[in-house]
């Protein structure tokens, strides 16, 4: 299988990113990619897009979409003190979204 275009996997999903907060690559390998939200230069969030995720991610959900790749999104909320609540509402606002993606 090639190497996914990370803006394949980022098409996977939608997110809404508050003033202040910018999407992040992670991690990209042949069948999986990763994504980070950080607020003023902290983690607040990570998203996983492919076809094996952890289901023992802490405070983590997956979301299964309609596509053959990404086959799962899973999202999580990073451990924040002092503003938890905004980094629950960051990984609550990821949400699938329909996509094509022709492999090659």
């Amino acid at each position: 299988m090639p190497l996914l275009e990370v803006s394949s996997a980022r098409a996977a999903f939608r997110i809404d990113l508050p003033e202040g907060c910018v999407l992040q690559d992670g991690a990209q390998q042949t069948t999986y990619a990763t994504f980070y939200v950080a607020c003023d230069g902290q983690v607040y969030a990570g998203i996983y897009a492919g076809d094996a995720p952890d289901p023992t991610v802490p405070r983590s959900r997956l979301i299964e979409t309609d596509d053959k790749w990404p086959r799962n999104v899973q999202v999580w909320s990073e451990v924040v003190p002092g503003d938890q609540a905004r980094a629950d509402a960051i990984a609550a606002s990821v949400k699938v979204r329909r996509m094509k993606v022709a492999l090659g």
